[in-house]
């Protein structure tokens, strides 16, 4: 029978690292509890040091914190405070909506909404100028020409409204690209306008069509780059105005309507589809993009500077400090350059 009996080196060394183990988690627990203590001082001291601060003095610190002000060239100072969230005032509640005068409401088809913003009024004159240019061409052409005498046969109402649908129908086959040769096809072309009026009328009619008396124009020109078409245009902002109540929301923007035509009212812009056309800047609804007011860019008019105020409109405090003063708010873009904006602001380096 085999006698096993214990070391007594073994046990000694147990001994030592039993001892020694203990040592070890009296001194871990001896350094946790001194951590405690210093952590429990730090913060006694520093409620003890925030109780003893004033309250006006919390106050200070913290909006120093958050308020910094910018002073730009102007003078004009800017600060970072937030205001107060507190409720909305009456005056600042929008309660204006969008809405269709009576005028337009009965509308049953797409000639009547066209005859409300092109009035008959403003087909008269189109139908009479039309035809005194007409006349006064072809009374030339056969005095110089007897052998080969020329007719014309005067235009009216109905076939002006026809004229103008073609081009509105032109405009939604976006058939800018295509002639007019093209247009009546019969290969290529679209039924719709062959069944509307000839070729040769259709051009015609676009050879002579006037909006204004050509016999006063020289005179008016002096005055107005747009005096060929400005009688037209203003009754048709008017017929805008009479159908519609805009939302308390608008829009100022800038269009160009591409063309190629030879007009000094022709712009250069690199930035849009077109490059090429005549600039439009228009005011609208927000809401629905129904126009209400628009301004043909003519340039530099005869004796004035060529600015336009719509052109400030997102560009300068002083105009928005106005309208804020009549109850407008504006949003917009700002230019970095202006002296009403703070160096500090226009610094892109280091912006989170």
């Amino acid at each position: 029978m085999a006698v096993f009996e214990r070391n007594p080196i073994f046990d000694d060394e147990a001994e030592s690292e039993s001892s020694s183990s203990d040592d070890v988690d009296d001194a871990a627990s001896d350094y946790l509890d001194q951590e405690e203590r210093l952590i429990a001082s730090d913060d006694s001291s520093s409620d003890d040091s925030s109780e003893d601060e004033p309250p006006d003095a919390k106050r200070t610190k913290a909006a120093a914190d958050q308020d910094r002000k910018f002073t730009c060239k102007s003078g004009r100072v800017w600060t970072t405070s937030v205001p107060s969230a507190t409720q909305t005032r009456s005056h600042n509640i929008v309660r204006q909506m969008c809405a269709v005068f009576t005028t337009a409401s009965g509308i049953q088809c797409p000639g009547d909404a066209i005859k409300l913003l092109i009035t008959p009024a403003m087909v008269n004159v189109i139908v009479q100028n039309t035809n005194k240019k007409a006349e006064k061409v072809r009374r030339e052409w056969n005095e110089k020409n007897p052998d080969a005498p020329k007719m014309w046969k005067p235009t009216d109402e109905e076939e002006i409204y026809a004229f103008i649908g073609l081009l509105l129908i032109s405009g939604v086959f976006q058939s800018s690209d295509e002639s007019v040769s093209d247009l009546w096809s019969l290969n290529n072309g679209r039924p719709i306008f062959r069944s509307v009026m000839t070729e040769n009328r259709f051009k015609e009619l676009l050879r002579f069509c006037r909006f204004d008396d050509n016999s006063t124009r020289a005179a008016r020109i002096k005055c107005d780059k747009l005096a060929a078409f400005r009688d037209m245009w203003t009754m048709f902002q008017t017929n805008f105005k009479k159908m519609y109540k805009p939302s308390a929301f608008l829009t100022v923007d800038e269009q160009l309507v591409s063309t190629r035509a030879r007009s000094s009212l022709k712009q250069y812009m690199p930035c849009k589809p077109g490059k090429y056309g005549i600039k439009i800047f228009w005011c609208c609804d927000a809401e629905t993009s129904y126009p209400l007011a628009g301004e043909i860019y003519a340039g530099k008019q005869p004796g004035q500077t060529g600015r336009m105020n719509v052109v400030d409109l997102v560009k300068r405090i002083p105009l928005a400090e106005d309208l804020l003063a009549k109850k407008t708010t504006i949003v917009g873009t700002l230019r970095r350059n202006k002296k009403e904006v703070p160096s500090e602001l226009t610094e892109a380096r280091g912006r989170e």
